[in-house]
């Protein structure tokens, strides 16, 4: 249904949604200043990801070690992007996603 495709497309809908199913999230936080995004990746703990929202991960996304770095990568994502993600670094961590495609017979394949 729709609904589903909308949780999946909404950062804060899909959190949620995965919390209520109890499944585990990095902490993360939106930030639309670089002081907001600072502050957010203090709240966090370092090292952090910043990423330009809205980008898939490109235009000035990187791993903020320090204050320093990440005033620099925000300022950076700020230039592309009305928005920066700041999240808990996974760096070392193996991520594996998985596409359904599903046809109107019902027919399913995973990729």
């Amino acid at each position: 249904p729709v609904e589903a495709i909308i949780a999946t497309e909404d950062r804060e809908i899909f959190n949620a949604k995965l919390t209520e199913i109890n499944e585990r999230i990095a902490e993360g936080y939106p930030a639309s200043t670089v002081d907001d995004a600072v502050a957010m990746a203090a709240k966090i703990g370092f090292p952090v990801i910043m990423r330009a929202a809205f980008a898939l991960g490109g235009l000035g996304s990187g791993f903020a070690h320090d204050e320093e770095s990440a005033r620099a990568l925000a300022t950076q994502a700020l230039i592309n992007s009305p928005q920066v993600l700041v999240e808990r670094s996974m760096k070392g961590w193996k991520e594996i996603e998985y596409e359904v495609v599903r046809d109107c017979n019902d027919n399913c394949i995973t990729v």
